[in-house]
């Protein structure tokens, strides 16, 4: 007979609340203090979020990229449900990169560690990490189906009963370019997962809890209210919009409805392109957690981040579409579509809500780096660039801020002691904002050298060169984004040569204007 979960007062709830979000960002601290790559230790490509043992996302960390917080609190349902009852022991640790289960590229790795309580799983600790590399065509959108774009690792146990799979970490040591970095960013993951384990035990230990059924429930049925609520202030309707892409050669087009229906939101993405045969495409999983983070920015900002606040929502994409593509597509920059994700959801709901939505941002760029160094030894690296952030009601966009992602710039000197390239120039570009009321943020000039006597492979991944980010309710927008080699201008999503004395030089995007340009000047 099931034990009655124990009944948690408002106090001791709040408590537990506030302590299972300490452990999810001690949690993310670890990861990034553990991290052997810049990615992860500077530039904070991650996630991390606890979870009780029906896989319900209860707290997630506040440091971390919104596609892999939304689609990891998805994604561990998935991978839990690979096993049979008693398939997981104490000890084991699980691990995929799977595109289709949790963030879409299979650079991104997934660590779930299961929380033993006695002899029965109380919960469960889970990060995704970018992985500098992962073998295959290095990080790039041009590869033609998934099979190019490196190793995969199906649902499986990365130490089973405490011991390390040596057969798998032999075969992602084999298969990368810097299986340092690689595996060091994997055990960071590890150690971090780990330690949100043993924090979550003490939780249930101080509070008398068998396990986490009554602190779930309770916190994510208020989480729900909370989100509903916000939903209820929206009028009803179908509100749509349409976004424009680059893409490659012909542009690609997003398709937006937002049905609201009282209390309930569904999205839905009929008319969008269908998938190509370049690495661009969306699973569901990646569009939906950039539709979560579009609806919770836009509508109720200040609600915990958990299971709760996605029930309200529903998202459908056409099966095939860049935003719902089927094996085996190519997905390796995902991001140069999901990232625009938001921008449709914003404009359909910029019609009833005007003073809770933005104008449009630069979305992330992705620069990697493949050579040998002085001592012939292979390197691998990659950096992302960041544009201005669109214009607010009542503020300015951000300067050189990567909305919607999160990813940190990562100063010059740490890049520049990771891999042998120089960073020639690195300023913000006056005059890039689009002009507004408030005025978009400035996109940033970065420019590159190699520093080895060799020539380096360089990946560019960039969005806006066509199609720059739109101003709102009057707003102008911001100017394109531009990429040069030696003074001509390159396809800003292929690969090149950068030879020993050439210079890469890229300009991002400025942020788009809101609300009609201030007719007076300052003297």
């Amino acid at each position: 007979m099931a034990r009655k979960p124990r009944v948690l007062g408002p106090v001791e709830l709040e408590v537990c609340w506030n302590r299972l979000i300490s452990i999810a960002n001690e949690q993310a601290a670890t990861m990034v203090n553990a991290a052997f790559s810049v990615v992860l230790g500077e530039m904070e490509d991650l996630s991390a979020a606890v979870f009780d043992h029906e896989g319900t996302m209860l707290a997630q960390s506040v440091q971390g990229a919104p596609g892999h917080l939304g689609s990891l609190g998805i994604g561990v349902k998935d991978i839990i449900a690979k096993f049979d009852e008693g398939d997981i022991q104490p000890g084991d640790i699980l691990i995929t990169n799977d595109p289709w289960l949790v963030s879409g590229h299979k650079h991104d790795v997934t660590v779930v560690f299961p929380v033993f309580f006695g002899d029965r799983i109380a919960g469960f600790t889970a990060s995704n990490c970018h992985v500098v590399d992962i073998g295959g065509r290095i990080f790039s959108a041009a590869g033609q189906s998934v099979y190019e774009e490196g190793l995969h690792i199906p649902v499986m146990k990365l130490f089973e009963a405490g011991r390390r799979n040596e057969t798998l970490f032999t075969i992602i040591d084999d298969n990368v370019r810097s299986p340092e970095l690689v595996i060091g960013d994997l055990m960071a993951q590890v150690s971090a997962n780990q330690v949100a384990g043993e924090r979550l035990l003490t939780v249930m230990t101080d509070h008398n809890l068998e396990d986490l059924t009554a602190i779930s429930t309770e916190i994510t049925k208020r989480t729900e209210i909370m989100m509903r609520d916000a939903i209820q202030d929206v009028p009803d309707g179908v509100y749509k919009e349409t976004v424009q892409l680059d893409g490659f050669g012909e542009p690609l087009t997003i398709s937006a409805a937002v049905k609201v229906d009282k209390n309930e939101i569904e999205v839905d993405f009929e008319g969008t392109s269908p998938q190509i045969s370049m690495g661009v495409n969306c699973v569901l999983n990646y569009t939906k957690a950039f539709v979560f983070y579009a609806l919770k920015c836009a509508l109720s900002p200040d609600a915990p981040n958990n299971d709760g606040s996605l029930r309200p929502i529903k998202v459908t994409a056409p099966r095939s579409s860049i935003l719902n593509a089927t094996y085996p597509a190519p997905v390796g920059g995902r991001h140069l579509v999901g990232l625009f994700v938001p921008f449709a959801v914003f404009g359909a709901l910029s019609q009833v809500i005007p003073d809770q939505i933005m104008a449009e941002s630069s979305i992330l760029g992705a620069v990697t780096l493949s050579g040998a160094d002085e001592h012939h030894n292979p390197y691998v690296f990659t950096m992302f660039c960041s544009g201005g952030m669109g214009g607010r009601p009542g503020k300015d966009g951000l300067d050189a801020t990567a909305f919607p992602s999160n990813v940190a710039n990562a100063p010059v000197e740490v890049m520049e002691q990771a891999a042998p390239f120089l960073v020639t120039q690195r300023a913000l570009i006056e005059g890039s904002e689009g002009d507004g009321e408030y005025r978009g943020g400035l996109g940033q000039r970065i420019g590159l050298k190699v520093r080895s006597t060799t020539p380096a492979t360089i990946s560019t991944m960039f969005e806006r060169a066509q199609f720059p980010p739109r101003g709102l309710f009057g707003g102008k927008n911001g100017s394109p984004t531009r990429l040069e080699l030696d003074g001509k201008a390159i396809d800003p999503k292929q690969a090149n040569v950068l030879a020993p004395g050439s210079e890469l030089l890229i300009e991002t995007a400025g942020g788009g204007g809101y609300g009609p340009p201030k007719t007076h000047h300052k003297p």
